[in-house]
């Protein structure tokens, strides 16, 4: 999980065709497997990940005080915009609908 953010599509490609495969031969429905369920895990864990990382980023920025106290959640703020343009970038799609 921490190398979500670091993910490219090429990485992950293998994974997606053989859920799209398990998806079309019926498997799931067949077995009775909640596949949402398991899917809502996935983002509830990366969920946990970022916010595990960005309260450690903020208390990192938060550690040296100056004058400006709203420099931090500046700097907060850019790093958040930075990761997510990158993967706006790198995934411009939805991977799962």
């Amino acid at each position: 999980m921490e190398n979500i953010p670091n993910l490219k599509p090429s990485e992950i490609q293998p994974y997606m065709l053989v859920l799209e495969q398990i998806k079309d031969t019926g498997l799931l429905e067949q077995f009775d497997v909640d596949i949402n369920a398991r899917m809502s895990d996935v983002a509830q864990r990366a969920r946990q990940m970022a916010e595990a990382f960005y309260e450690t980023k903020m208390q990192e920025l938060q550690a040296a005080p100056g004058v400006n106290r709203a420099l931090p959640m500046l700097f907060m703020s850019d790093e958040i915009e930075k990761a997510a343009k990158l993967l706006d970038k790198r995934f411009p799609t939805p991977l799962l609908e």
